[in-house]
C-alpha cells in the first residue's frame, strides 16, 4: 500500500469486488499478464482502493501468472473476511478455460 491506498502484492494483482463490480487500483501498480488477460474478458473499473474502505468489498481476489486466480478468505490485521465467492468463481471459470 501507499498513502492509505492498496496497490498489489509482491507477486499478484488485486481485484476488489463490490456489488458484483470488479475494481482494481487506479495507479501505482504493475498490470501483469494475468491482469491484462482479465481486462480483455471482464469490465474492471480503476479506482483508488482505500484501506479504511476495505470492509465495503465482498471479495478480494489475487490474480497472477504463478497462482492463477485465488480468493482471499480473510485479513486478520484489518478485520476483513470474505462475504461472497461469486465473482471468484466466474473469474476462475474464465481462467480455467484458457489454460
Amino acid at each position: 500500500y501507499k498513502k492509505n491506498k492498496l496497490l498489489e502484492t509482491g507477486t499478484s494483482n488485486l481485484l476488489f469486488i463490490h456489488n458484483n463490480k470488479i475494481f482494481s487500483p487506479k495507479t501505482n501498480f504493475y498490470p501483469g499478464i494475468t491482469y491484462k488477460f482479465f481486462k480483455k474478458k471482464v469490465k474492471i473499473i480503476s479506482k483508488h482502493i482505500l484501506i479504511n474502505e476495505i470492509n465495503d468489498y465482498q471479495e478480494i481476489i489475487l490474480i497472477g501468472s504463478g497462482k492463477g486466480v485465488t480468493s482471499v478468505y480473510r485479513i486478520d490485521e484489518i478485520n476483513w473476511k470474505r462475504k461472497s465467492f461469486k465473482i471468484y468463481k466466474k473469474l476462475l471459470n474464465i481462467y480455467n478455460k484458457q489454460i
